[in-house]
C-alpha cells in the first residue's frame, strides 16, 4: 500500500471481437447469421431426463442457516439434521411452442436437462443441497425467500404480459435474481432480454461485470475463459443489472445452459443452417454456473435486507434546520450501491452521539439540483463511471465553497477504485490522494480508532499488509482536506449483511468510522 495515489485521467479502450460463421440456407440469412426470424433458432438440443434423487435429500428440519459461501464467515452452528428439500434455481416455463413436422419444440426447454445438471453436478458437489424445479409464471409465489432464483432460457423474443412484468419487477426488488440464458446466442432473445428488463428498471442499466466482481470469484478464479462459438476472446463477458450492491438480472449472451447439461454438438447444427452461434464452452460454462450458485444463496440474503424500503421518522417530511443530511450523489455508474445502509448508520449514529440527524438520505442530482444547502456530499459506487462537464463543475464549486466530499470504494472493486482515481483527477488536475496518517484527528474525532476488522476477503488479500490500520485517504485542497475517500467498503458494513467475497469492514469497525467522518465534517 502506496501512501498516496495519484488522479490523472487516462484514455481507454474497448475492443469488440466477433467471429462467425456464414453458410447460407433456407433456414437464415447468410448476411449476419442472426436468421430470418427467431424460428430458425429453434432445434431441440437433447431429450428431457429424469432425475433419481441422491439419499438424504428429503426430509429434515427447515432451513434455517445458509450454507457457508467464499468471503463469508462460516455460521457458527451446524444442523443437527438433513435439511427440507430447499429450491434454489427454477427454470421458468414461458412462451409459445411451434410444431416442426411431428415434433413440438418449446422455446423454454431447447435444453432441458441445464436446470438439473446446474443442481446435479454444480451444487450439490459443493454441499448446496437444493432441488431442480419449473414454475409457470402464472402459478408461481414470487417469494423470493422460497424461490431465490429464476433461470429463463430461450433462443425466441422476450415478452410478457404488464402484469407479469409488474410481479418480476416487485421479485427482484424483494430481493430475487433473474438468470438469463441466451442458450445458443440468439439474438431474438438477447436483445430483448436488455429491453424488457431494461424497461422494468429505469433507473438502472445493464452494465458488463468488470473482473473483480465477486461472481467470477465464489469458487473458481474466471480470469480466462474458452467459447465454443462466437467469440475469439478469453475473457468473460456477462451483463449485469444492479439493485443495490447485487446482480438482479443477468444476462448471458453467450449461452451457458448446452454446457451444464454436457451437449454441445447443437452448435454445428445451427451452423449448418447459416446462424451464428454464441457459448461458452462446456468447461467455462460450468464454472460460471459453479461460481453462481454461491453468489445466489449469499446474495439473495443481501437482497432481503436492501430490497426493503428505507423507513423515515416524521421529522424527515419537514426541511431540515440544524440536523446533519446525507446528500449522496447520483452519476452514471451503480450510485445505489447499499440501499438502505444510509438509514441504518443514522438511527445508530443519532443514537450513540449528540449530532442531530435528519434520517432521511437526501440523493443529488448534480445536473439539476441544487447542492449549495448540503455541505456533506457522498459519493459511491461498483464499477466503471464518467462525469459530466456539468457534474465536474459542480464538485469543484462545491469544494471551493467549503463543502466536503466523501467517496466509498463499494465492496471494494478495482474498477470503480480506478474510475474514481481517473474522474478526481478531472475535478482535481494534479491533486494527490495521501494516506491519512494513523494520528489523523478523523480517527479519533468521536471514537478512538487504533485498530479495525477487515471483511474475510480483505483480511486474506490484504490482512498483513495493512496490519489492523484504518485506511483512509484525503485529498488537500486550499490547506484542509476536503476530499476522503475509502478505498474499502464502509457502507456494506452499515447494514450488517454479509456481501460475500467484498473487500472492507466489518460492521462495528464500519460504523465507528462513518461516525468519525461525520464528525470531522461537522466540527471542520
Amino acid at each position: 500500500m502506496t501512501g498516496q495515489l495519484l488522479l490523472r485521467s487516462k484514455p481507454f479502450c474497448v475492443s469488440f471481437l466477433c467471429a462467425t460463421v456464414v453458410l447460407f440456407s433456407g433456414f437464415a440469412s447468410a448476411q449476419d447469421g442472426r436468421g430470418k426470424s427467431s424460428d430458425d433458432w429453434l432445434i431441440q438440443n437433447d431429450k428431457p431426463k429424469q432425475e433419481k434423487l441422491p439419499q438424504g435429500i428429503g426430509g429434515g428440519e427447515q432451513r434455517d442457516l445458509i450454507p457457508s459461501v467464499p468471503g463469508s464467515p462460516r455460521p457458527g452452528t451446524e444442523r443437527k439434521k438433513p435439511p427440507s428439500p430447499d429450491y434454489l434455481m427454477a427454470k421458468v416455463v414461458w412462451g409459445a411452442s411451434i410444431t416442426i413436422g411431428e415434433e413440438v419444440i418449446q422455446d423454454w426447454n431447447l435444453a432441458p436437462n441445464d436446470n438439473m445438471y446446474f443442481h446435479k453436478e454444480l451444487a450439490r458437489p459443493n454441499g448446496f443441497m437444493y432441488l431442480e424445479t419449473r414454475i409457470a409464471l402464472d402459478h408461481f409465489s414470487y417469494d423470493p425467500k422460497l424461490m431465490p432464483a429464476l433461470l429463463l432460457s430461450g433462443v425466441r423474443e422476450v415478452k410478457f404480459s404488464p402484469q407479469i412484468i409488474n410481479r418480476l419487477r416487485n421479485y427482484v426488488l424483494d430481493g430475487g435474481m433473474i438468470v438469463c440464458d441466451s442458450v445458443y446466442g440468439s439474438p431474438w432473445f438477447y436483445e430483448t432480454a436488455l429491453k424488457v428488463f431494461g424497461e422494468m428498471f429505469p433507473q438502472s442499466k445493464f452494465r458488463e461485470l468488470p473482473a473483480d466482481h465477486p461472481l467470477y470469484h465464489m469458487t473458481h478464479e474466471i480470469e480466462n475463459v474458452t467459447y465454443q462459438c462466437g467469440s475469439d476472446s478469453d475473457k468473460p463477458f456477462l451483463e449485469g443489472l444492479y439493485i443495490g450492491s447485487r446482480i438482479g438480472v443477468l444476462v448471458c449472451k453467450y449461452g451457458v445452459g448446452c454446457g451444464w447439461s454436457n451437449k454441445m454438438d447443437v452448435f454445428a447444427k445451427l451452423q449448418e443452417r447459416g446462424l451464428a452461434p454464441k457459448a461458452y464452452s462446456q468447461q467455462s460454462a460450468k464454472q460460471i454456473g459453479e461460481n453462481l450458485v454461491p453468489y445466489i444463496v449469499g446474495y439473495s440474503r443481501v437482497g432481503e435486507v436492501e430490497g426493503k424500503a428505507e423507513l423515515y421518522n416524521m421529522v424527515d417530511q419537514k426541511k431540515p434546520t440544524a440536523e446533519f443530511v446525507f446528500a449522496q450523489v447520483k452519476h452514471g455508474g451503480a450510485w445505489n450501491a447499499h440501499p438502505g445502509a444510509a438509514r441504518q448508520f443514522l438511527a445508530e449514529l443519532e443514537k450513540d452521539s449528540s449530532i442531530p440527524v435528519n434520517f432521511k438520505r437526501i440523493s443529488v442530482d448534480l445536473e439539476r439540483d441544487d447542492i449549495s444547502p448540503y455541505p456533506f456530499l457522498y459519493f459511491t459506487g461498483l464499477d466503471d463511471f464518467r462525469l459530466t462537464n456539468k457534474q465536474i463543475e459542480e464538485l469543484r464549486e462545491h469544494i471551493k465553497n467549503d463543502g466536503i466530499l466523501v467517496i466509498n470504494n463499494a465492496l471494494g472493486l478495482a474498477t470503480f477504485h480506478q474510475a474514481a482515481l481517473r474522474e478526481l483527477g478531472r475535478v482535481f488536475p494534479g491533486g494527490q490522494f495521501k494516506r491519512l496518517p494513523p494520528n489523523h484527528e478523523i480517527f479519533s474525532s468521536l471514537y478512538k480508532i487504533d485498530r479495525v476488522g477487515y471483511t474475510p476477503t480483505l483480511a486474506k488479500d490484504k490482512g498483513a499488509e495493512l496490519g489492523g490500520l484504518p485506511v483512509l485517504f484525503g485529498l488537500e485542497i486550499d490547506g484542509a482536506i476536503r476530499v476522503i475517500y475509502s478505498q474499502y467498503d464502509l457502507e456494506g458494513g452499515w447494514n450488517e449483511i454479509r456481501y460475500p467475497l467484498s473487500r472492507g469492514y466489518m460492521p462495528e469497525s464500519a460504523k465507528k468510522l462513518g461516525a468519525n467522518i461525520i464528525m470531522y465534517v461537522m466540527t471542520n
